[in-house]
């Protein structure tokens, strides 16, 4: 009788730590670790480059773009742009947005089940009060490559809220998503 009343007690604590415990996002395991320049993803037999450059505008607003090309298999025929959804029709490029030294709007990329994945954070609420940054949730759109080898584009795959609140968005992908 005592053994099944410590079973039952574990079993008791273990369901109102789940209920109870900080909600954190599984973090993505095999984060894309992007350098400035050409980055080459692989997915199978498909090669992907993933092109990191700046934008420098003479501001603490200067930003990052991420390009993103299907690789062909014969040397001299096109590289294929990945296009991405944007409201107003396709979109180019994914890019961070910073304002007041903090990314307002942050890109990462990441690998799960081999197929490619870009993580989208978007600062909610205002960007910055009087006193400088402020902490505030952000939207994450997650959108997945559809590995197309005629009209490649990532289409969206889920969308959430962080579960904590942030300055910037690096961060907010960071702990969330990569358990940094």
């Amino acid at each position: 009788m005592k053994v099944l009343r410590n079973v039952a007690a574990a079993a008791l604590a273990t369901a109102w730590f789940a209920v109870h415990a900080p909600a954190v996002a599984a973090p993505a395991h095999n984060e894309v670790k992007l350098t400035y320049g050409v980055n080459e993803v692989k997915l199978g037999k498909m090669s992907l480059r993933i092109v990191r450059g700046m934008v420098a505008n003479g501001t603490a607003s200067s930003f990052d773009t991420f390009t993103v090309y299907l690789m062909p298999d014969g040397v001299g025929d096109p590289w294929l742009q990945v296009t991405t959804s944007t409201p107003k029709g396709l979109g180019y490029n994914f890019r961070n947005y910073e304002s007041g030294d903090a990314n307002t709007q942050a890109v990462a990329f990441y690998v799960e089940g081999n197929h490619l994945f870009a993580v989208q954070a978007t600062k909610v609420g205002p960007s910055a009060d009087a006193q400088g940054a402020r902490k505030t949730p952000f939207d994450f759109e997650v959108v997945r490559f559809n590995e197309n080898e005629d009209i490649p584009l990532f289409k969206s795959d889920s969308e959430q809220r962080s579960k904590g609140q942030y300055v910037d968005g690096r961060d907010a992908i960071g702990h969330e998503f990569f358990g940094r």
